[in-house]
C-alpha cells in the first residue's frame, strides 16, 4: 500500500488513456456479450432476450458460411504471401551497403497511407473501363479482365491490394530479426562448411522465429478483422462473393437492423481471434525453446 500511495501520481497520468480505454472498448465489448443474446434492433427501448437463438441461426446462415470461407482466404493468403515476400524483401535489402535505409524508407510508404486511400487507388487500377491494369491488357492486344466485378476472381484481387499495402510492414520486423542475429553464428555455420542455403534454413530460419511469430500472429488477427478494403472497394460484393466476418457484422447490424444477431457474429469473431492467438502464441513459444 505504501508502495501504491507513493506511485499514485505517476498513476495519474494514465487515468484519460484508461477512461479511454474503457468506455470505447471494453464497455461496448461488453456489452456486445448481453446484446448477442438478445433481438435489438439498435434503435427501441424494449430489448427481448432471446437466449442462443442468433447463435443456432448463424449454424445455418448462408451469409455467414460464406463470410466465413472468404476471410479464411483472406487469412491463408495474407499470412503466406505477405510473409514470404516480407522476408525475401529484407534478405534483399540486408545484402545491400549503400541506399537499404532510404529503401526501406520508401517501401514502408504505402503502410503509412490509410487503407481507404489504399482502397480507392486500387479501386481505379482495377477498373473495367478506364484502370490502369485494362488499359495496359487493351495495348497489349488482350482482353479485358473485370478483377473486382467478377465473384468468380474479386475475393483474390481485393486481397492483393492488402497484400500491397501490408507486406512491407512484415519486412520491416524481419529486418530488426535478421540485425538481431550474432554475426559470429553466421560465420561459424559458414566455417563449419554449410553453405548460404543450409546456413539460411540451419541457422538463420530458426532465429527469426521470434520475428515469425509476431509477424504470423500480427498478420492473422489483421486479416480476421479485415473490414475497410472490402467495404470500399466492394462492400462485399459483386453479390456476396467478397464478404468476410466484419462486413457480415456491419450489414446485420447497422443495415440490416438487426444489432443482437450482428453482435452475436462479433463474439463469435472475438472468440475466434482470442482462440487462435493463445494457439500460436504457444506454438511458437514452444518451437523457440526447442531451437
Amino acid at each position: 500500500m505504501k508502495k501504491i500511495r507513493h506511485e499514485r501520481k505517476y498513476m495519474l497520468f494514465l487515468l484519460p488513456a484508461a477512461i479511454i480505454y474503457i468506455v470505447f472498448l471494453v464497455i461496448p465489448m461488453i456489452s456486445s456479450f448481453g446484446y448477442s443474446l438478445t433481438d435489438w434492433d439498435g434503435l427501441s427501448v424494449k430489448i427481448n432476450f432471446i437466449g442462443l437463438a442468433n447463435f443456432k441461426y448463424m449454424v445455418s446462415d448462408d451469409g455467414f458460411r460464406i463470410a466465413i470461407r472468404n476471410t479464411i482466404i483472406f487469412v491463408l493468403m495474407d499470412v503466406v504471401i505477405q510473409n514470404v515476400m516480407g522476408l525475401l524483401l529484407a534478405l534483399l535489402l540486408e545484402s545491400i551497403r549503400k541506399t537499404r535505409n532510404v529503401l526501406r524508407g520508401l517501401f514502408f510508404v504505402p503502410v503509412v497511407m490509410p487503407p481507404i486511400v489504399v482502397s480507392y487507388v486500387w479501386s481505379y487500377l482495377y477498373s473495367y473501363n478506364n484502370g490502369l491494369f485494362n488499359n495496359i491488357l487493351t495495348v497489349l492486344g488482350i482482353e479485358k479482365v473485370d478483377f473486382i466485378g467478377d465473384p468468380a476472381c474479386a475475393i483474390y484481387f481485393v486481397i492483393i491490394s492488402g497484400i500491397w499495402q501490408w507486406f512491407t510492414y512484415r519486412m520491416i520486423i524481419y529486418v530488426s530479426g535478421l540485425q538481431s542475429i550474432p554475426q559470429d553464428v553466421i560465420d561459424a555455420a559458414r566455417i563449419d562448411g554449410a553453405g548460404r542455403i543450409q546456413t539460411f534454413f540451419k541457422v538463420t530460419l530458426p532465429l527469426l522465429l521470434p520475428a515469425i511469430s509476431i509477424n504470423v500472429t500480427l498478420c492473422t488477427i489483421g486479416a480476421l478483422k479485415q473490414f475497410d478494403v472490402v467495404f470500399t472497394m466492394t462492400n462485399g460484393g459483386p453479390g456476396y462473393s467478397t464478404e468476410v466476418v466484419t462486413t457480415k457484422i456491419y450489414r446485420e447490424a447497422f443495415t440490416n437492423m438487426d444489432m443482437g444477431y450482428g453482435a452475436a457474429t462479433g463474439v463469435v469473431l472475438f472468440l475466434v481471434i482470442l482462440t487462435i492467438t493463445i494457439a500460436l502464441n504457444s506454438i511458437f513459444k514452444r518451437k523457440e525453446v526447442e531451437f
